[in-house]
């Protein structure tokens, strides 16, 4: 039993530095690309509640879409931005709707993995 909790915070600990390595690159290397210093810090906060969570119902597929879907969401926004002019004549960019969108919807095929991973897992007990 202690086995498995200790794999459980095993998983989450290397989770959590490979998010906070993602978020090192996208907040202070790319900074030039997108000019944002709080938006990262938001998403890497979701990014440890959801390894979190993943931990606590031991679902490490959740945990490696996670760091997936933060880094791959901030390369796919940084590759398909597109900047415009607003009904006000400011400047506007998607670059932080593609990479929310891209990030949240790996999450939750990490969590659809998961289950089903974990249903087949079962029915193969049975």
């Amino acid at each position: 039993m202690k086995s498995t909790y200790k794999k459980r915070i095993f998983w989450a600990v290397g989770t959590v530095i490979a998010l906070c390595l993602c978020f090192i690159l996208c907040r202070f290397t790319f900074i030039e690309s997108h000019g944002s210093y709080q938006y990262p810090v938001l998403l890497l906060v979701v990014g440890i509640v959801t390894v979190i969570l993943a931990a606590i119902f031991d679902g490490r597929k959740v945990m490696i879409s996670t760091v997936v879907g933060y880094i791959g969401g901030f390369a796919l926004g940084i590759i398909f931005n597109v900047d415009g002019v607003d009904q006000g004549g400011g400047a506007t960019n998607n670059w932080w709707i593609i990479w929310t969108i891209s990030f949240i919807a790996l999450i939750a095929a990490g969590v659809i993995w998961e289950v089903i991973s974990k249903c087949i897992s079962n029915k193969k007990r049975v």
